[in-house]
């Protein structure tokens, strides 16, 4: 049973399914009838076996954050339509010592307006500080916004004071997204040839 309820746990977590699936009677027949001596469970139960998934993913992340020399980090933010909330995330991404490239989310979570400079770099560094890799931080790659320019700068400014060893002195530190920088320049053409778009 114990088994199962850690099946079961690993199910939602990877389908984004709610702890209250468990509890509908449908679910239960489909266990019954893989397993006669299933009991009911309640959303409360499996909650608690997805923190302890949680808990022990977190901890084997912690120790491959700890073996990688250098991490660099990305980070983007956006605005729910619906729920009228601003979400931020911070991932890392690092090779490790048999050359195999790693690239893990270590926060998600909602950054309240105004998002300005300051308020980006504070929570970009209270996420490493809070993996404690603040003293691996390679690179910062952001999209193309102005407020990404002040967030990168005051993290910099932030870091050096922690340690002297980024490289070039930080001016490879600040990464700027190509991928954004190329959708920007095809929203502008785009702009150019609305007309004939609409047309078509």
């Amino acid at each position: 049973m114990e088994k199962m309820k850690e099946a079961a746990a690993t199910w939602i977590l990877m389908h984004d399914h709610p702890f209250s699936i468990v509890e509908e009677e449908g679910f239960n027949i489909f266990c019954r009838s893989g397993m006669p001596q299933w009991t009911s469970i309640s959303r409360a139960t499996i909650k608690k076996h997805c923190f302890m998934i949680y808990e022990l993913e977190r901890k084997q992340l912690s120790c491959l954050l700890k073996a990688a020399k250098n991490i660099s980090l990305t980070t983007d933010l956006w605005k729910s339509k619906n729920q009228k909330i601003e979400y931020m995330v911070v991932t890392a991404h690092w090779i490790d010592l048999d050359w195999k490239l790693h690239k893990r989310v270590l926060s998600f979570f909602n950054i309240p307006p105004p998002r300005g400079g300051p308020q980006i770099s504070d929570a970009i560094l209270k996420c490493a500080r809070d993996w404690e890799i603040e003293n691996k931080i390679f690179t910062v790659s952001v999209d193309n916004a102005s407020v990404n320019d002040v967030a990168i700068r005051n993290l910099l400014n932030d870091l050096l004071r922690i340690k002297n060893n980024i490289v070039c002195g930080g001016k490879l530190f600040h990464v700027r997204c190509c991928a954004h920088i190329l959708n920007l320049i095809t929203q502008d053409g785009l702009t150019e040839i609305k007309d004939i778009v609409d047309d078509v």
